[in-house]
């Protein structure tokens, strides 16, 4: 029988991975099922792309189950910055998981759906109401979830979720610490977290309003957490400061007028593409992390300028019309 050759990189992701030792049994089983050659070696390759973000995500195989591949479908595929060569096809990608959970299901790997426990379904529940109703970042969500796990487990046990018999002391006590001697920000972040919840919780029907006017609030004065910026000389000093003599001097200078002319995070310059920048319409398009909603803002002049010095200085082929853009008008 032909053997299933994926490329090397995706075959190294997928043999540095958890999902490893199924690799043989995957193919197997779509070919029991009567499935073509290619469709067999695009499924395994589509394997491969999740198993690299399982790596990425530290995630372990008995965590796996249809709310993870939400999050690998929902959030992380619109964001792929994963190399080539990679599957990213969703359709694809989502049969192949499904595949592969079943496969993981019938070997006892993993629970199968209808046997998870009732705090797994609520965390489930809850996610998805923080990713669908509240717009939530992934990282948002992945912290308020361990924080109401532990708020739940420690409440409930083993016991089923039951908000009705979660009482006022026992709020107050969690987000306050328990004795552990959290500070202000701490108390905030967990706050914010069980009032997420309860919010869940009231959409759902519960009446939790007393809960909610339970969660302590921690000091938070006006202000005070803006961090300090700098005065117009300090920014023309800074921008002053590339001599010819400094190492990459072209890269950092465009760097530095992305982020004093545009209000970019460090993370969102080092994002940028050339093919992010409009050379004739004066835009660039910046795909915020945080929200993963993609902005267009107006190109500055002196930030146009920088970026092209920094590409001619590396011979990158540049736009027949550039000398023409509205930001060099």
């Amino acid at each position: 029988m032909k053997p299933i050759i994926l490329q090397p990189g995706p075959q190294a992701w997928l043999s540095s991975s958890i999902l490893s030792a199924y690799q043989e049994r995957y193919v197997a089983r779509l070919r029991e099922d009567r499935y073509a050659h290619n469709v067999i070696r695009v499924y395994l390759a589509s394997v491969a792309h999740f198993a690299r973000w399982l790596g990425e995500q530290r995630l372990h195989l008995s965590s796996l189950g249809a709310a993870v591949l939400d999050r690998f479908l929902n959030n992380h595929l619109p964001i792929c910055r994963c190399p080539q060569p990679v599957r990213r096809t969703r359709y694809e990608l989502r049969t192949a998981i499904r595949h592969l959970l079943r496969l993981l299901e019938a070997e006892g790997a993993i629970q199968s759906a209808d046997k998870q426990d009732g705090l797994s379904k609520e965390l489930a529940a809850f996610d998805a109401y923080m990713r669908d109703v509240a717009g939530l970042a992934e990282t948002t969500r992945r912290q308020r979830g361990l924080i109401v796990g532990r708020f739940l487990a420690h409440t409930f046990g083993a016991d089923a979720v039951d908000v009705t018999k979660i009482d006022t002391v026992a709020v107050r006590r969690f987000v306050l610490g328990e004795g552990r001697d959290w500070g202000a920000g701490a108390v905030r972040v967990a706050g914010s977290s069980i009032g997420g919840y309860l919010k869940y919780r009231q959409m759902s029907g519960d009446q939790v309003a007393k809960l909610l006017q339970a969660i302590p609030r921690a000091a938070h004065w006006r202000l005070a957490s803006l961090p300090e910026t700098l005065s117009p000389t300090q920014i023309d000093a800074l921008l002053a400061s590339f001599d010819a003599n400094l190492p990459s001097r072209r890269r950092a200078y465009a760097m530095v007028r992305c982020v004093t002319d545009l209000g970019l995070r460090c993370a969102e310059v080092v994002k940028l593409r050339i093919e992010d920048i409009d050379w004739r319409n004066g835009t660039v398009r910046i795909a915020r992390s945080k929200t993963h909603f993609t902005d267009c803002l107006p190109l500055p002049k002196t930030t146009g300028e920088a970026i092209a010095d920094y590409l001619v200085g590396r011979n990158e082929k540049l736009p027949p019309a550039l000398p023409q853009a509205k930001c060099y008008r």
